[in-house]
């Protein structure tokens, strides 16, 4: 750490550490708290997104401005909203959302779509209302009305999406046209309209092999929450955003906010499984008690079936996430189905 730079002063806490982070050098930035925490700083985003965006030199983002959970609504005959993990405008007029995603879910390629429709339209009123804007003459404020601003839509994902090889953990998405692609063109037709999906499990990279700052920022969203002390490759910048998660340095309040953040995805694997296990021993009782080994092999499975069924209920009335449940669903009718084999 620079000597100009001092560590983050421990805080004075009232309750221990969480039993769920005890042991944990970080807060795990895969999670909503962490990951708002770890980018907490402009040059912490500037550095991310220059890496990403392969931004270098002069191109390179001069300033920006940032807020966490930036809820934009679209007035219709039925109001709708989308709320952004983080909204960020460059000094140049490009607007940014990033996205941390943990859990896969149908139709997530709908709703990244969504939330870009959402930002493209925050972003054209935003460019509207700059006194750059509203300086120029009528006539040119009316030839502009159907610009638009370069958006940028980041997910960083902590599952595999498809399409990629195994390798390729950053892809680009953007508007092609068909027939440019078909005679050799690779150039998108709107080149301001652009997404940037990342996918966690993919980078495999190992902390020998990390190259750049994306490599360096994508090592620790993947290794955070592993429990040792990660380097930070020389980066001033990836050093503070260390400090800013680590464990130590957390009040009450930020440890809470994570561990809650947490509970809401790890308990959906631990009541699964202990519905399983109330179902299997009242399958295993009842089959014993018939001294039949068939009756047991079938016991045994009803039991597992009506043991995630009882998960699922006790997911629902802790008001869990739709889209959670429904993945739990698949699971238990994926797992159910291997064992029936």
């Amino acid at each position: 750490m620079s000597k100009n730079k001092q560590r983050k002063t421990k805080p004075v806490r009232k309750r221990p550490i969480p039993e769920s982070l005890q042991g944990q050098v970080y807060l795990d930035p895969r999670y909503d708290t962490g990951f708002k925490e770890l980018f907490d700083s402009e040059s912490a985003l500037k550095d991310f997104l220059d890496g990403v965006l392969q931004l270098e030199g002069d191109d390179k983002i001069k300033n920006l401005t940032f807020t966490f959970d930036k809820t934009i609504t679209m007035r219709s005959a039925r109001s709708k909203k989308v709320i952004l993990d983080i909204f960020a405008t460059t000094g140049t007029g490009r607007f940014i959302d990033i996205e941390m995603q943990k859990a896969e879910h149908d139709f997530f390629t709908d709703r990244a779509v969504l939330y870009k429709a959402f930002l493209i339209i925050k972003g054209k009123q935003e460019m509207e209302r700059t006194k750059e804007f509203q300086a120029l003459p009528r006539d040119i404020r009316e030839s502009k009305r159907y610009e638009l601003p370069e958006t940028v839509s980041i997910w960083i994902c902590d599952f595999d999406l498809s399409g990629s090889r195994d390798d390729e953990y950053i892809d680009e998405w953007a508007l092609y046209s068909r027939n440019a692609l078909k005679n050799g063109s690779a150039a998108p037709v709107f080149g301001k309209n652009k997404y940037i999906m990342i996918s966690l499990p993919k980078f495999k990279k190992s902390e020998s092999e990390v190259s750049g700052s994306v490599d360096a920022w994508l090592y620790l969203l993947n290794h955070a929450g592993d429990g040792k002390e990660l380097p930070h490759f020389g980066n001033e910048i990836l050093e503070e955003a260390l400090e800013r998660i680590r464990v130590d340095n957390a009040d009450d309040e930020l440890l809470t906010r994570q561990e809650k953040d947490m509970v809401t995805r790890e308990e959906i694997d631990t009541i699964i499984a202990s519905g399983i296990r109330r179902g299997t021993e009242k399958a295993c009782a009842e089959a014993c008690a018939k001294a039949s080994a068939e009756g047991l092999a079938k016991g045994l499975a009803e039991g597992r079936a009506e043991g995630r069924a009882e998960g699922i209920d006790i997911l629902e009335s802790l008001g869990v996430p739709a889209n959670l449940i429904e993945k739990a669903r698949k699971i238990v009718a994926e797992k159910l189905q291997d064992e029936l084999k």
